[in-house]
């Protein structure tokens, strides 16, 4: 697939990249269907170029069309549109039960000190794989998605 792709201090590029796949029974693979620019991406290019890598996949909060569920997931299914916010949470966890999501307990980058995982968005925040791309895995999908059913 086609991704847009870190590749050091004020570069990026659209690259050719290995397509994501199911890695837990709570994932979905999620066909990129329109995405955003975002002045975050700023501080990727300055402050924290400095916890990225070479080839990391950029981008949050994307929309899409669900192609993939893994074996666990009950509340989407293939060909759902969904949207996808930056943080990645579990549901469960006692943040969550409180809507603190940014703070969920199982995605928590704890040896940064730092809140949830977040798509695309350096090594302090889980170095998850972003949406600037064709294709996006995203865990915990039960939670980080929004299907047109709902307001």
């Amino acid at each position: 697939m086609r991704a847009v792709t870190w590749q050091g201090r004020r570069q990026v590029s659209v690259d050719t990249v290995p397509d994501p796949v199911i890695e837990q029974k709570t994932d979905a693979i999620v066909e990129i269907t329109t995405t955003n620019i975002c002045g975050s991406y700023l501080h990727l290019y300055e402050v924290l170029g400095a916890f990225m890598s070479e080839g990391d996949i950029l981008g949050h909060e994307p929309m899409g069309i669900v192609r993939e569920v893994g074996s666990e997931v009950t509340d989407v299914k293939v060909g759902d549109r969904v949207v996808i916010p930056f943080q990645i949470s579990c549901g469960s966890c006692h943040m969550c039960d409180r809507k603190l999501f940014t703070q969920c307990e199982v995605t928590q980058i704890r040896d940064e000190g730092m809140g949830a995982a977040l798509f695309g968005y350096s090594k302090l925040y889980g170095s998850v794989p972003g949406g600037q791309a064709q294709y996006l895995r995203v865990p915990h999908v039960k939670n980080t998605h929004l299907t047109s059913s709902r307001p």
